[in-house]
């Protein structure tokens, strides 16, 4: 039997009660109901099966057809069915009650293989392995661009562009090479611009048929069958995310000099647009059509100049409507070029206003508008990425190819002005405020930007198009656009785009002690076939969701434009309790490989040739006094945990002081690194669990023991001598004063009653200025304690403010009943030498504390200074050396110094940290003349811009990162050594920060250092499989972390230590000036004297900068000024709280 307009669906088998004998040889038969319907035939166990097929046959509409032969105790039952779009079917015409249960049925029964020696095959609905992927799988699995293949165009502008890029060749007007895979997924986007695909409704789910080369599709909400169903145009344009450091503007920019010749074309339903024409043939041509044009836009008869044109001006209309480019061919002759000059536009004529019924009827103003066709590209950039991309035009591409307007704070042109060029750059803060109804808030007309139909739109960092509520995606679905682009590593917030497979293609070794490597799976997925159904989790419906916005909003794809239809055609199959419908998850990839354009990130590496990059996890072990903050932090934990019975409302985890859960969980992270605080109420606590534990003896015996254990940690910090005492009048961070008299270490030291050992960064450097020569010990240990008075005074009236508010908090806290338990210590204290408070700050006009606590300080500074002006002999000694060593209290800062006065002098460092850890790191590189800058999220933008622009100098070597701002979209190829002061809980964030450094333009091999401090949480962060570190699991980690707090053992003295250059800075930089030194030299006349400490206990770095007198640029703490050079001193650090 053949039917060749149905659908071969396949096979069911039905048992039969008994064998029958059979003398002839079996033979296919026609299926009928008379014969489903023989007495006693059938098994019970296809009764079901045989009504199916009975109700199947009965369906007139259906066109169901089927065959039988007996197979032994089988009846094997071949199933044809006539899908709904076949000519002649009766599918819409005749719909029994029954159908949608007969379809499903089938489908869910019959299986796919048509010949009986074919081995049986899986059910038509089966479930395989890649119906069950995840929402990272799906991203992981998009294929990569393949090599470049076009159709046939009759252009011959486009079948040279083609027959370049399948030539490898580089695009048009750019100078850099592209590597291959760049070339292929330039190739991708024009062809996805110029050739789109068509995407299937996406209510149909593709289905192959058995026996035969052939597809059909099933709707799932109604079941209808098709074998050819609605299709949708694909946008013009898509979603590059190839993974960070990869070249993506560099692809942009070539996706817009490979298509300068190609004109912007009006929408394409054109019902109501008229035909494209130009500006100087609206002017001048005396044809209807051009008289229509006049009338509809109201020309004014002043400014037509009638005349017949020539054949040059109708062929330079045609031209210049058709090639925006022409004018700048250079084979064009001079004469000719200013007839290419005008512009082209259409108009939206107006709708007719039907209404049968008059009463109803509706009046409205009808217009006709005109609509410029922009040869431009709208380039939209975050504003730290903007200077970015103006160099990176000037960087890849030939002068004078592309013509830019930048838009920087400024009003826009007028739109005949902004026709001009190819493309214009704007930021996105700057972009959202040409939205319509923001400009109409603030009585400002629409924007001119309405006024054109642009050529192309390209959003960089787009995974901000996720947000439909900001006014720059409200503005961007606003204008008329042909060609759209979404440009993001990291489309969505929780897709990782080669963040696991970065993580697990550098090579992985460990310092100190090995832990446990991340491990992550390929590009390529491999999936287990005995899978079980898995639902989807919020973090993927999320990420879905996302998408949707991406697609449906900015792209305007169809038929996801309406509010909800992709949540309704595409989420919701996803959305089940028991797992993503059937023909959900591949509806969901058929969408993502149609629009997306990535790589595999293997593929990258292969043909990239970056050189190699490692990454270590440095494990170190706390200082005493480290430890010692630390379990303190812990015990506070602790008792607050055990001791309120997770009812008080001062309880961290109690539903409404989520305040004080993030404030503690982000003391453990700082004390890390260095952490103190006033007023931490260790001694009130230890009262506090002490009693609890007198009165609940029958406690639980582990919470017992853990409480005796924060009591012991409690107890042994009060005993500490200097531990108290550095924690109420410490600002900056300890060194050791091994090298500094004991008089001088009595005056300078926050410890000085109990034990002054130890003096702070910034007072080693105030002391540094001071130690001239002339000078004697008495003279230093005089200005010591003037110093530590004009603290004081700082520090009381900081501290009146701070109690003020603290009064308040715990007036709050005593309404709460039965409050025994700890409370939180405040956040910990930042000097204003930190990065946030050092460079501008936004802040409210008017705030005349923060204006006279400044002039206040520069009063005091300059007291102290003139200490330092008088002119000292040149053969007069000095009270101290000219070189001391030292080493600070915390590991962290120690190993990041060790590590970059090791490095080769060529080397450049990026280090992301918390702003907090940072300000501190910076005292110390200052202290070591360690030249650096800063980019924080505090700054402002032009401040981060510079900060950025004076990393690129070679005088500057370290740039100090906020993970916040620094992780996406910037370029530090400069750069080859990375440090992260703390493991990064996202792998997808660590992989973008290292993406800064190694990414395409890296000539140098990449070192990444991770700081992990044994027997914390960050040692468990470190060893986490990167699979088990979504934000999910760190919200659940950290409630853990709280919930059972531990205490650290592991401590190391801090033995190797640095060489600090201990001459005033003045003296260093006059002393250059004799010597004929440059000021921004890397060595000048100063050297270290030969000092021999013991090899154990001493690092020397014998590339250490002498004579520094390189301004720092940017720096975040105690910028050295030009007034330095005369022998100011730098303000003190003023004690902030959080």
């Amino acid at each position: 039997m053949s039917f060749p307009d149905s659908i071969q669906l396949g096979i069911i088998s039905l048992g039969l009660t008994y064998h029958f004998p059979s003398s002839s040889e079996p033979r296919w038969s026609p299926l009928s109901t008379a014969f489903l319907d023989s007495d006693a035939l059938f098994d019970e166990f296809s009764i079901t099966m045989v009504e199916l097929l009975r109700l199947a046959l009965c369906d007139g509409g259906l066109g169901f057809q089927g065959e039988w032969i007996r197979q032994g105790v089988r009846i094997i039952v071949r199933c044809w069915i006539l899908p709904s779009d076949a000519p002649g079917s009766m599918w819409k015409a005749f719909v029994p009650r029954e159908r949608e249960r007969v379809v499903k049925g089938l489908l869910k029964n019959v299986r796919r293989y048509w010949e009986l020696e074919e081995v049986e095959g899986e059910t038509l609905m089966a479930m395989k392995p890649d119906d069950h992927q995840s929402m990272q799988e799906l991203y992981s699995s998009v294929p990569s661009p393949p090599d470049p293949h076009f159709q046939y165009s009759e252009s011959l502008s486009d079948r040279e562009l083609f027959d370049g890029l399948q030539n490898c060749e580089n695009p048009f007007g750019v100078k850099t090479d592209l590597y291959k895979y760049q070339v292929r997924s330039v190739s991708k986007m024009i062809q996805m611009e110029m050739q789109p695909e068509r995407l299937v409704d996406p209510l149909f789910t593709p289905l192959e048929e058995a026996g035969r080369n052939g597809t059909y599709y099933v709707n799932m909400s109604n079941w209808d069958i098709q074998r050819h169903p609605g299709w949708y145009d694909l946008p013009r344009g898509g979603i590059l995310c190839e993974q960070m450091g990869t070249g993506k503007t560099l692809m942009c920019l070539s996706l817009i000099t490979s298509t300068l010749y190609q004109p912007t074309l009006p929408p394409p339903i054109s019902i109501d647009l008229s035909p494209v024409t130009t500006d100087v043939a609206e002017r001048t041509y005396p044809f209807s059509a051009n008289a229509d044009i006049r009338a509809l836009t109201g020309y004014p008869r002043t400014r037509m100049h009638l005349t017949f044109p020539s054949l040059l001006e109708l062929c330079a209309n045609v031209l210049a409507t058709n090639d925006p480019s022409a004018k700048h061919n250079k084979a064009l002759p001079e004469i000719l070029r200013p007839l290419l000059e005008r512009r082209t536009f259409y108009c939206t004529l107006p709708v007719d206003n039907e209404c049968p019924r008059q009463a109803k009827q509706k009046t409205h103003e009808q217009t006709v508008k005109k609509v410029y066709l922009a040869k431009g590209t709208l380039v939209i950039v975050p504003q730290i990425l903007f200077h970015q991309w103006q160099s990176e035009i000037e960087h890849h591409l030939e002068e004078g190819v592309l013509s830019v307007y930048n838009v920087e704070g400024k009003e826009l042109p007028s739109i005949e002005t902004l026709l001009e060029y190819d493309v214009v750059l704007i930021d996105t803060l700057r972009f959202g405020a040409e939205e319509t109804q923001h400009r109409k808030s603030r009585g400002l007309k629409p924007s001119i930007l309405l006024k054109a139909r642009w050529k192309r739109i390209i959003l960089d960092e787009g995974h901000t198009a996720q947000s439909k509520l900001t006014n720059s995606m409200t503005f961007a679905r606003q204008l008329s656009v042909e060609r759209r682009w979404l440009v993001s590593g990291t489309p969505t917030r929780h897709l990782q785009q080669g963040g696991e497979t970065e993580l697990d293609t550098m090579e992985m070794s460990t310092s100190n002690h090995p832990l446990q490597p991340s491990t992550s799976s390929e590009n390529n997925v491999h999936h287990d076939a005995r899978m079980v159904r898995r639902a989807w989790n919020q973090l993927e419906l999320e990420d879905a969701y996302r998408i949707g916005r991406m697609i449906g909003g900015f792209l305007a794809a169809e038929p996801f434009k309406t509010e909800g239809g992709f949540e309704r055609n595409v989420i919701a199959p996803l959305r089940n309790k028991e797992g993503p419908s059937f023909g959900a998850v591949r509806s969901m990839r058929y969408i993502m490989n149609g629009l997306m354009v990535k790589h595999a990130p293997k593929v990258i590496d292969l043909e990239s040739e970056l050189p190699p990059s490692t990454i270590s996890n440095e494990l170190l072990q706390f200082d005493s006094l480290q430890k010692i903050t630390y379990n303190v932090l812990a015990a506070l934990v602790a008792s607050n945990v055990y001791t309120s019975g997770g009812e008080d409302m001062d309880y961290f985890l109690h539903k409404d002081n989520r305040d004080a859960f993030l404030q503690v969980v982000d003391n453990l992270h700082l004390a890390c690194f260095w952490y103190s605080a006033r007023d931490m109420g260790v001694q009130g606590c230890l009262d506090r669990t002490k009693s609890w534990l007198d009165r609940h003896l029958e406690a639980d015996p582990y919470v017992r023991e853990q409480l005796i254990e924060a009591c012991c940690h409690l107890r042994s910090a009060l005993d500490h001598p200097g531990w108290g005492e550095w924690m109420t009048n410490g600002v900056s961070m300890p060194l050791t004063g091994q090298s500094l008299p004991p008089l001088l270490k009595e005056a300078w030291s926050d410890s000085f009653n109990t034990k002054p050992d130890m003096v702070d960064v910034h007072s080693f450097n105030t002391l540094r200025e001071l130690n001239q020569r002339g000078r004697t010990i008495q003279d230093l240990h005089i200005a010591g304690w003037d110093y530590r008075n004009n603290k004081l005074e700082e520090f009381q009236k900081t501290m009146a403010k701070y109690m003020e508010k603290h009064a308040k908090e715990q007036q709050k806290l005593a309404k709460a009943k039965n409050s025994s338990a700890a409370k939180a210590p405040k956040a910990a204290i930042k000097s204003n030498s930190s990065p946030a408070k050092d460079r501008p700050k936004k802040r409210k006009h008017g705030d005349m504390d923060e204006v006279d606590g400044r002039i206040e300080e520069a009063e005091r500074n300059a007291a102290l200074a003139s200490m330092s002006s008088t002119e000292a002999a040149p053969d007069m000694p000095r009270p101290l050396p000219s070189v001391i060593h030292t080493t600070s209290k915390s590991a962290k800062a120690n190993f990041v110094a060790k590590t970059i006065l090791s490095a080769d002098k060529d080397d450049k460092f990026v280090i992301f940290g918390d702003a907090y850890e940072l300000g501190h790191l910076t005292e110390i590189l200052d202290l070591l003349d360690i030249t650096s800058t800063f980019v924080g999220s505090e700054l402002f933008t032009r401040d981060r811009r510079k900060a950025l622009d004076d990393f690129q100098k070679p005088e500057i070597r370290v740039c100090l990162l906020d993970l916040k701002v620094g992780a996406r979209g910037l370029n530090l190829v400069v750069a080859n050594r990375v440090i992260f002061l703390r493991p990064i809980w996202n792998p997808d964030v660590q992989a973008q920060a290292v993406k800064r450094v190694h990414r395409i333009g890296q000539t140098r091999p990449t070192k990444i250092h991770i700081l992990v401090t044994e027997g914390t949480f960050e040692e468990d962060i470190a060893k986490r499989s990167s699979k088990n570190r979504s934000q999910d699991d760190e919200k659940l980690y950290s409630r853990a972390m709280i919930e059972n707090p531990r205490f650290v053992y592991p401590e190391r003295k801090q033995t190797e230590t640095f060489a600090v250059r201990f001459m005033p800075t003045s003296e260093t930089l006059s002393a250059g000036a004799v010597n004929g030194v440059s000021g921004g030299s890397r060595s000048g006349p100063f050297e270290y004297p030969r000092v021999h400490p013991p090899p154990s206990s001493t690092f020397v770095h014998d590339d250490m900068p002498h004579g520094h007198n390189s301004r720092r640029a940017s720096t975040p703490m105690n910028e050295i000024r030009e007034g330095d050079a005369e022998g100011k001193i730098r303000k003190r650090a003023r004690v902030m709280f959080a």
